[in-house]
């Protein structure tokens, strides 16, 4: 009698481990939160955009800059404006359309948080306890993006299984802060207008060291120390010149 009771026990705990692991499983359990995983867009700076797509936006949105500029894995760019506004073009840069209504016309769809799949939603839930859904996307692929309150993003399949953290080769200045063309130093505002009097900034950021960056019209990034002292120039081909050649 106390084998058949000792062989039952173990057998329940058999069964209530296998269960346990079929619900980590389903949970995500085992998964390691610092895997990578590419993105179908990589962002890339903006003076690595093509000039078609510079002189669009400087001739139609004069008022605005460009807060971030991806290119997608079906070779389209998407460029968003510091007023929200999403411009597509294709790979030679010619205009396709604005982006504004949640729906997949240019190969990616924005999805309510509500309407992701619910695995993707307990996935966030248990492992991002304290972060909410701040931007959601399905792209061409089928993959699902997500990115949270606290930035992390994350990539997950079609299935909504989770993939890893968004893993980017041209992300060098997406986590610098955009600014205001008034919010930069005067003394770097008036240094642009005496030395690219033809030229309109495009994009204005400040960077973690506190130096800005600027980008005008023309794909030349212009570098400015925390005191707006000029440091170099780049050009989108490359080409650089330093503070004894400011122009």
């Amino acid at each position: 009698m106390k084998k058949l009771l000792s062989l039952a026990f173990a057998a329940t705990l058999t069964f209530s481990s296998c269960s346990s692991d079929d619900d980590a499983g389903d949970m995500g359990t085992n998964v390691d939160l610092n895997l990578t995983a590419q993105r179908s867009d990589n962002y890339i700076n903006t003076a690595a955009l093509p000039q078609a797509i510079l002189n669009y936006v400087s001739t139609n949105y004069p008022n605005n800059t460009i807060k971030e500029a991806e290119i997608e894995d079906n070779n389209n760019y998407e460029v968003e404006l510091n007023n929200g506004t999403e411009l597509i073009f294709d790979q030679q840069g010619n205009f396709l359309g604005i982006d504004d209504d949640g729906d997949d016309d240019f190969g990616d769809e924005n999805i309510a948080p509500g309407d992701l799949p619910v695995n993707i939603r307990n996935f966030i839930t248990t492992y991002f306890p304290g972060a909410t859904i701040e931007e959601a996307e399905r792209e061409n692929n089928g993959n699902f993006e997500i990115e949270l309150s606290n930035d992390a993003e994350l990539i997950f399949d079609a299935d909504g299984n989770f993939l890893g953290r968004a893993d980017d080769d041209d992300n060098d200045d997406k986590d610098d802060d955009d600014i205001e063309v008034s919010e930069l130093p005067q003394v770097i505002r008036d240094y642009i207008a005496t030395n690219y009097p033809n030229n309109t900034i495009i994009e204005a950021e400040r960077e973690d060291d506190n130096t800005f960056e600027v980008t005008l019209n023309n794909g030349v990034e212009l570098k400015f120390d925390s005191d707006g002292t000029f440091l170099e120039a780049e050009d989108h081909n490359g080409d650089d010149d330093d503070d004894d050649d400011d122009n």
